[in-house]
């Protein structure tokens, strides 16, 4: 399966994990929650999926890499006791609670969830003398003689034999005791998931040409090369930062996150164009509306002409123009939204607490904040959203700021609403109804804030249906043909 579909199993499995009686009871025991393995190759996507199942199940997570362990720090350490039986006084050994466990109850003290995913990664690389620990584990939700609290999730996660040197293959006394999910890297996938955090286009409209650079692993005794998803997500993030600073950008530096060589200096050469055709194609004063229309035709005319790789990258950059602006009118929104509820919280605050004061107020806000922070409980637009606030609430609580007016948020709708159908109409006009228009249309849809900009073009809603499905056949061939290299290989 791919990783979004290991999602999907991991949030049925919390809601089915999760689900109470008429009594406040589990109705699944806790000795029948079997733990979920996820086993697949490195950098895939296993921790983010955590994060995001966490989320939507609105419950907590807490994440460890059993590596980084000991015995000690899972087991706890031993400590003498007194105990008396029978009368008679003996010395014994008990154990301090595990720092794993303890780090579950901490969360709940701090964060109020008392329910959420223990996530515990690399658990097939553990050394031998953990081995045992992780099999009652498993069994029981134990370390050492401390169980982990009722209500908690446990999904692990381990590497296969070939991606990982130091892996211990689970015998079938622990795989009997876990749901097992192999977990393959699939590029589809992990479009929509790059579209919707903004990687970087030019890396976007590269896979998008070459799927088959997208994931690559080979590890033997002589080599170790591998171009990974984190790999490409770490390079987008810095390349935006090179790019700020107009700092060089050429293959030694792409192998530091691109470990094969040959992939890094083909995308070093294919960046290298794109940063050329940006000038050549004027995509910014096309997006910015600053072209004429006699300079618009040129263009169609132009990109008519030009081979896949250029009509790609040009979709792919013009909808990082796109994205910046439904951004931007999704933040305005969200302040404006965030806005009301301070006010409404502070309105409430004040016939709860007569003598309470503004500060009082900021203070309890300015700690809830903090809680969250440490437990990296706010998404990045909602620390932007808090920031953005933080200077204009004391005006803002005492009438002395104005909110954002609605007139303003309308305003920003409606420019942005005029830019999308502009673009789209443009595309149609240099490509018809292909694969071009597709792209962009799909881009849109896959963008945080697509619902909030109120943009919709159904007339194209059987094209993007027939791109799903041809999709939906392809990775299916893809199987099939697979399955057949097995046959004839056995």
């Amino acid at each position: 399966m791919n990783i979004q579909e290991a999602k999907e199993e991991i949030i049925r499995s919390v809601r089915a994990y999760t689900a109470k009686d008429r009594f406040g009871c589990y109705r699944i025991p806790t000795v029948r929650q079997r733990p979920i393995f996820l086993i697949g190759p490195p950098g895939i996507g296993k921790t983010a999926i955590m994060e995001q199942a966490a989320e939507e199940c609105q419950v907590g997570l807490v994440a460890y890499t059993i590596t980084h362990h000991t015995r000690q720090s899972a087991v706890g350490l031993p400590q003498l006791v007194k105990r008396q039986f029978e009368g008679r006084e003996y010395t014994m050994t008990e154990y301090t609670m595990s720092e794993i466990v303890g780090s579950v109850y901490e969360y709940q003290e701090r964060t109020g969830h008392r329910e959420g995913i223990l996530f515990i990664d690399e658990i097939n690389c553990v050394s031998e003398t953990l081995a045992p620990t992780m099999l009652q584990f498993l069994q029981y939700k134990t370390f050492g003689s401390h169980k982990v609290p009722e209500g908690w999730i446990i999904v692990a996660a381990g590497n296969p034999p070939e991606c990982n040197r130091s892996v211990r293959e689970l015998d079938m006394a622990a795989l009997d005791r876990v749901r097992t999910l192999d977990v393959e890297a699939d590029f589809t996938v992990w479009r929509d998931y790059a579209q919707s955090r903004e990687i970087h286009p030019t890396i976007l409209s590269y896979l998008q040409l070459h799927p088959e650079h997208f994931y690559k692993v080979t590890l033997t005794r002589d080599k170790q090369e591998f171009v990974t998803a984190r790999g490409w997500e770490d390079l987008s993030v810095v390349l935006y930062e090179y790019e700020r600073q107009k700092m060089s950008v050429g293959r030694s530096f792409v192998e530091e996150f691109l470990r094969i060589p040959k992939i890094a200096a083909d995308f070093a050469a294919y960046y290298e164009i794109c940063r050329h055709c940006l000038g050549q194609y004027q995509m910014k004063a096309l997006a910015d509306g600053e072209l004429s229309r006699q300079e618009e035709i040129q263009l169609i005319q132009k990109l008519q002409n030009a081979g896949g790789d250029v009509r790609c990258m040009f979709v792919r950059h013009l909808l990082s123009f796109a994205s910046e602006q439904m951004k931007g009118y999704g933040i305005c929104l969200k302040i404006s939204k965030r806005e009301q509820q301070i006010q409404e919280q502070y309105i409430s605050y004040c016939k709860s607490f007569p003598k309470g004061t503004l500060e009082d107020f900021l203070e309890k806000r300015n700690h809830a904040l903090s809680v969250k922070r440490e437990n990296a409980l706010l998404k990045p637009w909602e620390e932007m959203v808090e920031k953005a606030l933080d200077e204009k609430l004391p005006g803002l609580l005492l009438g002395n700021t104005e909110p954002i007016p609605h007139s303003d948020l309308e305003q920003k709708k409606e420019k942005l609403g005029y830019f999308l159908h502009r673009m789209t109409d443009f595309l149609l006009e240099a490509f018809g109804e292909d694969l071009e228009l597709s792209d962009w249309l799909s881009g849109l849809r896959n963008h945080g804030d697509y619902r909030a900009c109120g943009f919709t073009r159904p007339e194209f809603d059987d094209l993007l249906k027939h791109k799903n499905e041809e999709e939906r056949l392809r990775k299916q061939m893809i199987k099939m043909e697979e399955l057949y290299e097995t046959d004839d290989r056995i």
